[in-house]
């Protein structure tokens, strides 16, 4: 998981995600599927997702300085964005899916974020 912020080699790190699919193997010697999950312009999008519909590109100083509207306090790294934000999953998840039927990682710098990809399936996992 990473964002695109300002990073020179964001697009090489896609492709180098992109190269290790399947290539790595198991203990069992079974392939490894790899993906990355973008965020673009930051994870933060992610979060602000839960309480604005974002549709147009943003700097990453923007999508914090907004967000710190609805979290006060946010700051990045905070261990309980998940706790704070849940309430409004099913509208992020939206609101992401809609941004990622209109845009993708490579499509910098229209908004994007893979994150909502990866709740879902850390959320089928709780048992």
């Amino acid at each position: 998981m990473f964002d695109r912020d300002d990073h020179d080699s964001y697009h090489e790190a896609l492709a180098l995600a992109a190269s290790l699919d399947g290539k790595l193997r198991n203990d069992a010697k079974q392939p490894i599927s790899f993906q990355s999950i973008a965020s673009v312009p930051s994870f933060e999008l992610w979060l602000l997702l839960h309480y604005e519909d974002i549709q147009a590109p943003m700097h990453h100083d923007e999508v914090m300085r907004r967000l710190k509207l609805h979290i006060p306090g946010y700051d990045k790294g905070a261990g309980n964005a998940f706790a704070i934000t849940s309430e409004h999953l099913a509208v992020a998840t939206q609101r992401a899916e809609r941004l990622a039927a209109r845009f993708t990682a490579r499509t910098d710098p229209e908004p994007f974020t893979a994150i909502v990809e990866l709740v879902k399936l850390l959320t089928t996992l709780r048992g």
